[in-house]
């Protein structure tokens, strides 16, 4: 048995109102026990005795939080920036650039890649990714063969989900169906993709919508990743499943252009939205990143807006919004490091929650586990799994000022430090093509 002294609990993680919480520290003293692998207690501090026998871990008011969720991911395309980077840093060179870098894309090169990948989200605490995975055909066998194999690896440690990545189009064609068939029977989650505004897009959301109907799973798909007010794929994706009366899951990722709508449309769009029941998730670093940049070639300007969704308006409207990491190291994000408090600390700054910390740290915990139908995950509920990140940061102020900060993992009974692989793991084999200009 484990007891873990004068730790700092995030009061969105306790099944209790309390009467007076600070929103710019919501959190609690307590004392946790953990026995059998699980957590069977959260009691206010030193009311608790210590039970005979138990190891006592002195926590000396750190922050505790539970297992992290990162429900939106590329981990096919990941760490490949050093022989692709994006000279440009522009969202159509990325899918230029990465499309060329695909001559790479072998089964041990995913593997060392993504593996790298799994390794430093263990590392910061994660216990649940979602990846979408490019599926063209045929090459996407050897992608969803790869995550396949690394999802038994992990299991355990890293419940690892795929979602197949193509042009929405496609589903209403015989490619579609193959897409689909061959991404379900890797164990895919979920079937994904991206739209485009055009007069077919009902058609072709009826024709997905069908298909997941058909094989019983729901969708994640990648909505108005662009600037422009008069892309609304969100809004025809809730109409659809308004129509359809689809009531398997929905997630849509970005949906970046919501934020330059006129405020009626907007209010209107999150009505449907809800209505239609969908979720949504915020990709605030590689959005930021991608987002209002100035044409390839143009001299460079400051950008207009932060590139990233709703945030207040979805959360205020009750729709379940969690945050992710998105693209790490490629052509489409330079940056990032799998690690969901870089994303919670960037959601605050981005979106300015900083008046609303509890909603903040849900994001990437139980709000993420929600949105990917792994409500087991991201939660402190005795009863339930110990999956523990103890940090070094006694308040949030510390916590978000320096998110990169040493974590202590606590897995059932196991204790340990982990710590993020070496970058020089990911060194070239000379055998691989430069894609960059």
């Amino acid at each position: 048995m484990l007891f873990l002294r004068q730790a700092r609990v995030p009061t969105a993680f306790l099944n209790r109102l309390f009467a007076h919480v600070d929103p710019l520290e919501p959190s609690r003293l307590c004392d946790l026990r953990i026995d059998g692998g699980g957590l069977t207690s959260i009691e206010t501090a030193s009311t608790a005795a210590v039970p005979a026998g138990a190891t006592v871990l002195e926590a000396g008011g750190a922050l505790v939080l539970p297992g992290f969720v990162d429900a939106h991911t590329h981990l096919d395309k990941t760490h490949t920036w050093k022989r692709a980077p994006n000279r440009s840093h522009s969202f159509w060179d990325a899918l230029d650039t990465l499309h060329r870098d695909r001559v790479n894309w072998t089964a041990d090169d995913l593997r060392r890649r993504a593996g790298f990948a799994l390794r430093c989200a263990w590392a910061h605490g994660t216990r649940a990714i979602r990846t979408h995975v490019d599926t063209g055909l045929p090459w996407a066998e050897t992608s969803h063969g790869v995550l396949a194999e690394l999802r038994a690896e992990w299991r355990g440690r890293i419940e690892l989900q795929t979602v197949p990545l193509c042009a929405g189009a496609s589903y209403g064609e015989p490619e579609g169906r193959a897409v689909a068939a061959l991404a379900l029977r890797h164990g895919a989650s979920a079937l994904g993709g991206f739209f485009q505004m055009s007069p077919e897009l009902p058609r072709q959301l009826d024709a997905l919508l069908a298909l997941a109907g058909e094989h019983g799973v729901g969708l994640d798909l990648h909505v108005d990743e662009n600037g422009d007010p008069a892309a609304e794929v969100l809004r025809a994706t809730a109409e659809a499943v308004l129509r359809h009366r689809f009531t398997r899951p929905v997630v849509c990722g970005h949906c970046c252009s919501l934020a330059v709508q006129p405020p009626e449309r907007q209010r209107d769009t999150i009505a449907l939205v809800r209505a239609a029941g969908l979720r949504v998730v915020t990709l605030p670093m590689c959005n930021l990143y991608l987002q209002d940049r100035s044409d390839a070639g143009a001299p460079p300007r400051t950008p207009h807006w932060r590139g990233v969704t709703l945030l207040h308006e979805l959360l205020d409207a009750g729709v379940p919004l969690a945050a992710a990491s998105d693209n790490v190291r490629d052509a489409f994000y330079a940056y990032g490091d799998y690690d969901p408090l870089e994303v919670c600390a960037q959601s605050v700054r981005i979106g300015h929650l900083d008046g609303r910390l509890s909603d903040a740290i849900r994001l990437i915990t139980s709000a993420a586990a929600d949105l990917i139908d792994r409500p087991e995950f991201g939660r402190l509920d005795p009863g339930g799994p110990a999956h523990l990140v103890v940090t070094t940061a006694h308040s949030f102020s510390e916590l978000l000022s320096r998110p990169a900060t040493l974590r202590c993992r606590i897995d059932g009974k196991t204790v340990s430090t982990p710590r993020v692989p070496d970058y020089a793991e990911l060194n070239e084999p000379a055998a691989f093509t430069a894609t960059h200009p």
